[in-house]
């Protein structure tokens, strides 16, 4: 075989090669898409409208790396990937409430050494969240600035579809649960501070109606917490009640989460009671909750029950009663269980 021959006969292998292994390619990209798809518009309404939070979480631990897995196939796992990374920072946000409340009650019991043990633990655990939150965010930001060419927070995209307005809504979320839960780890990550301000302008994009009254009650928290951001705007704390009116209304109580957040951050006992008692009230057979955002209420109450259960354990040492949100230790003729425990002692 002459020379020329084989020189033709390894550029025709090399040009076989190429394109079998692209089409191998495109058919892995293109089945990857489609199981994504698959995933938005089969599975993930599924799961908004299960209403336990902590299943949810776990799965977003389990199946965040193969979701993950599919943008090395050349997909866009985004969507999904923000609501498993919301999830299982929501995982890690539990276990660093677990070791703050343990920290609390061994500082009551001047137990120095595992009060110092738990505050280690607390860190770490908000950290992780604050990891993977902000990993979320992330790739929110990216997906939307490369979508709508413009940086987020800077005017708004055009998002035609519910998917992507719920995504929108909680990759936002995320970004701002994960610059707080980098300063409660001290820093570990780094998360940029300028997030609340971006989310602040953000939420303007979403129509406050339609979600719950949650994009105006998360700039409503942003308005309390950062300095000037509030300048020119209504009042905070009206405009939070104006949210959870229409979030009990819609049955997604996450306005009143953030009610319970900017009440706990200003540290009025008024008003932290009054952000329990209201979230407590907000169900009832007359305000069920939304079928189609059980989850949303879920994570909602999570957090409120994580305010209530700090409130309680800072006062009493004990994670919060029963009816610990309506009621509170101090209350005329109020009792707590140890004290009926007690008393069922004394009587036998």
């Amino acid at each position: 075989m002459s020379n020329v021959q084989r020189i033709c006969q390894g550029v025709a292998v090399a040009i076989t090669t190429t394109f079998l292994l692209s089409g191998c390619s495109q058919v892995i990209k293109t089945g990857a898409n489609v199981a994504l798809g698959f995933t938005e518009n089969h599975i993930v309404p599924p799961i908004l409208a299960m209403d336990d939070a902590e299943m949810i979480c776990n799965t977003g631990n389990s199946l965040t790396p193969a979701i993950m897995a599919t943008k090395d196939m050349g997909a866009d796992p985004t969507r999904v990937a923000v609501l498993m990374y919301s999830a299982s920072g929501m995982c890690a946000e539990q276990k660093a409430l677990d070791a703050e409340l343990r920290y609390l009650r061994a500082s009551k019991s001047n137990q120095v050494t595992e009060a110092q043990d738990a505050r280690i633990e607390q860190k770490r655990w908000a950290g992780l969240a604050a990891q993977r939150q902000y990993t979320g965010y992330q790739l929110f930001q990216s997906r939307y600035e490369k979508k709508y060419k413009k940086a987020l927070g800077d005017g708004c995209g055009k998002m035609n579809s519910d998917i992507e307005q719920t995504v929108y809504l909680l990759g936002m979320l995320s970004g701002l649960q994960a610059m707080t839960n980098d300063i409660n780890s001290g820093g570990a990550v780094n998360v940029p501070k300028d997030i609340a301000a971006v989310v602040e302008r953000g939420m303007s994009c979403l129509n406050n109606e339609k979600f719950w009254g949650a994009p105006n009650a998360t700039r409503a928290v942003i308005w309390t917490l950062l300095p000037g951001a509030g300048d020119d705007k209504p009042d905070p704390y009206q405009t939070l009640k104006q949210s959870m009116a229409i979030g009990e209304q819609k049955g997604v109580r996450l306005p009143h989460a953030m009610y319970a957040v900017a009440a706990q951050a200003s540290g009025d006992d008024a008003k932290i009671r009054d952000a329990l008692k209201s979230f407590a009230q907000a169900r009832s057979e007359e305000k069920p909750v939304n079928p189609q955002f059980k989850l949303i209420d879920s994570m909602a109450e999570l957090m409120v029950k994580g305010i209530s259960d700090r409130y309680w354990t800072e006062h009493t040492g004990t994670r919060t009663a029963d009816d610990g949100m309506q009621r509170f230790w101090d209350d005329s003729g109020s009792s707590s269980d140890l004290d009926d425990l007690f008393e069922e002692g004394k009587s036998q």
